[in-house]
């Protein structure tokens, strides 16, 4: 078999692989259709869904359209076997989701004064901040729109006094800020995963917060909202 040929059946089938991998290994393992499920969930086939479509089209010409031996309808040119390769390098060694996520964190104790949290918003531009217990257990989420939340419930004449409010006592008028924890060594298809989950449960993940062994119970290494996976499509659209 002509080598060029040998190289990309060889990458593309290695790719096929990992679609089926990512979708559970479905009895309907179509390429096409693994291609399209997979790019609603992953960035790397999102960005390069309408390229591996055109290499599918350019692999059934070569295994069902071969005139004779090793005379094919169509061969793929040597840097379509690169590129080829390029995408399956990412596939088979994903980025790692502490790449994309916002660090360092910073955090408070739930009797953080409320008047220092909102000089931290304030002053850092964040819209929302982990709290933990004194024994450093995961407490909740302190988000910008909750503490405007708990102001406009706890204004009397049209004063509002903060003193002796913490963190702990504004945290109660959150609304459901579904947050989850992952490990940081995970990929970014792990990250991926747990939004779509999400999605498909119509549950918003507010975010997902990477420690170092995925406990809720370690302190945060990184933390990742949907704003932050923007940040994964704009670099595999820049290394492509």
């Amino acid at each position: 078999m002509n080598d060029i040929v040998e190289q990309f059946e060889i990458t593309f089938n290695q790719i096929h692989q990992h679609l089926k991998e990512l979708n559970g290994f479905p009895k309907n393992d179509n390429f096409v259709e693994l291609l399209q499920r997979s790019k609603l969930k992953h960035s790397v086939i999102r960005i390069h869904f309408d390229q591996l479509k055109q290499y599918a089209k350019l692999r059934n010409a070569i295994v069902h359209e071969r005139i004779s031996g090793d005379y094919f309808i169509a061969t793929p040119h040597e840097d379509v076997v690169n590129a080829l390769k390029r995408i399956k390098r990412t596939l088979d060694q994903p980025p790692e989701a502490l790449e994309f996520a916002t660090r360092p964190v910073l955090f408070f104790k739930e009797d953080t004064a409320l008047s220092h949290v909102m000089e931290a918003f304030d002053q850092h531009g964040i819209s929302q901040f982990p709290i933990y217990t004194k024994e450093r257990a995961f407490s909740g989420l302190l988000t910008n729109d909750g503490i405007v939340r708990w102001l406009s419930q706890n204004h009397k004449n049209e004063r509002i006094v903060l003193e002796n409010i913490c963190a702990s006592d504004v945290l109660p008028v959150e609304k459901n800020r579904s947050v989850e924890f992952l490990k940081a060594g995970a990929t970014v298809f792990d990250l991926e995963e747990r939004f779509e989950r999400s999605l498909n449960e119509n549950r918003k993940l507010k975010a997902v917060i990477l420690t170092e062994t995925g406990s809720p119970d370690d302190l945060p290494m990184g933390i990742v909202t949907t704003w932050d996976l923007i940040k994964v499509d704009r670099r595999e659209s820049e290394e492509d």
